[in-house]
């Protein structure tokens, strides 16, 4: 076991490390990282290029927030119904279907939202393609709901069960003691279950690529057209000359990529482990 670790530990650091390198040619100078953050728009077949992803960075915030922010209230409500309320045979029912959901491969998703969010955008909604941040979104919150349901349920069910009776022993109602009870108690296990869906919506490629639009003018609002990170990088770099100054902007939205996923991830854990740490002070 230990050998494993130490073997997916050097792996990680070698993929880190090659980013890195292709990255550095594209980051090293200060101008050139306020251009590629900040300044430019992308448009490399220019002469000179512009190589500025900083569309594709306001687009994946925009996407991964509203994904979140449509499946972590309905994935933990999901979760304290499978927890607490619902009978024994529809748990049952339910567990494999989140499996089942979470398993089906997201080109099928994002297959699924163009024939129809995208079909019925474009034809009520007054647009002149359908395809958008909105949409996109939207397939990815039902993507991420499984593994947020599934979590939270979990964490849900691990509360101590002493808790629950001396909140009924009060006159408590059902609610009161999930909204003031269960919810404090299983704070960690939500905030586990929070960066498990979070770290799917920021990778996620196929599914966006088909349905934010790959539009590279900068986003202004959740009904534009968008790029991702993860859907500039699947569309540009096979067509990107090894060495250019393409190929090393790609890279280096890849490392923004893997930066902002480390970021997040690290203010997630150390909210969670706060939360932990207060829990076994009041223990």
């Amino acid at each position: 076991m230990l050998g494993r670790t130490r073997i997916r530990r050097a792996a990680l650091g070698a993929l880190v490390l090659i980013i890195c390198h292709e990255a550095w040619p594209a980051v090293s100078n200060p101008k050139k990282l306020w251009a590629l953050l900040f300044a430019q728009d992308w448009a490399p077949l220019l002469d000179p290029p512009l190589l500025g992803i900083r569309h594709a960075i306001l687009s994946t915030l925009m996407v991964t927030a509203l994904s979140l922010a449509l499946a972590v209230p309905l994935g933990f409500g999901i979760g304290l119904f499978v927890a607490e309320l619902a009978p024994g045979w529809i748990r049952a029912l339910l567990q494999p279907c989140f499996e089942l959901l979470a398993g089906i491969p997201s080109v099928v998703y994002g297959f699924f939202g163009y024939v129809t969010l995208v079909a019925w955008f474009e034809r009520y909604g007054d647009m002149a393609t359908g395809e958008s941040i909105f949409v996109a979104s939207v397939v990815l919150a039902v993507m991420v709901l499984p593994f947020i349901a599934s979590v939270s349920g979990e964490a849900f069910s691990a509360v101590p069960a002493t808790l629950r009776e001396a909140a009924y022993s009060t006159g408590a109602t059902r609610w009161h003691v999930a909204r003031r009870v269960l919810l404090r108690a299983a704070k960690p296990g939500l905030f586990a279950a929070v960066a498990l869906g979070l770290a799917r919506a920021v990778g996620e490629t196929l599914a966006v690529l088909l349905l934010a639009g790959n539009s590279t003018a900068l986003p202004t609002s959740f009904m534009d057209r968008g790029q991702p990170l993860t859907a500039l990088i699947a569309t540009d770099l096979p067509e990107a000359g090894v060495g250019s100054a393409k190929y090393h902007a790609l890279y280096a939205a890849g490392l923004v990529l893997l930066v902002l996923t480390g970021a997040i991830n690290l203010v997630v854990w150390r909210l969670k482990g706060r939360i932990v740490s207060a829990h076994g002070g009041a223990a």
